[in-house]
């Protein structure tokens, strides 16, 4: 009997198919890992401004601060993160409050964002 050397056929197919899922399953964690990254920066961004809008609430109507910039803690965990307060008259007695948060994504070159707005009036309810 003769010795054969190499692979046969079909070892050589369910070589590629292993590799071939390896790859597909590598694939699939590094996606996965970006999208969890992106989310934990969005919710930290939408509780960023969800405390800044809970603020300006409670401070009411006469406390209602300008636009401008602001400030939290959380801030930090966001790459290259900033905040920033908008407020405008919406009518004579109502004002409108827009809380918006920025970061730019990691691996990525475009700038996410999140804004809440509210309303805030002299007096309990919307006329």
């Amino acid at each position: 009997m003769r010795a054969l050397r190499g692979f046969s056929f079909v070892e050589v197919l369910v070589s590629i198919f292993i590799m071939s899922m390896m790859l597909l399953l590598f694939q699939a964690i590094q996606r996965s890992s970006a999208l969890v990254v992106s989310t934990r920066n969005q919710d930290a961004a939408l509780t960023i401004a969800r405390n800044e809008i809970e603020k300006v609430r409670a401070g009411g109507y006469e406390a209602v601060p300008e636009s401008g910039p602001f400030s939290d803690a959380l801030l930090s965990e966001l790459p290259s993160g900033s905040a920033a307060l908008t407020t405008s008259e919406y009518n004579e007695k109502t004002k409108q409050v827009t809380a918006s948060v920025s970061w730019q994504e990691r691996n990525m070159e475009t700038q996410s964002s999140v804004s809440l707005s509210t309303l805030i009036t002299q007096v309990g309810g919307l006329q």
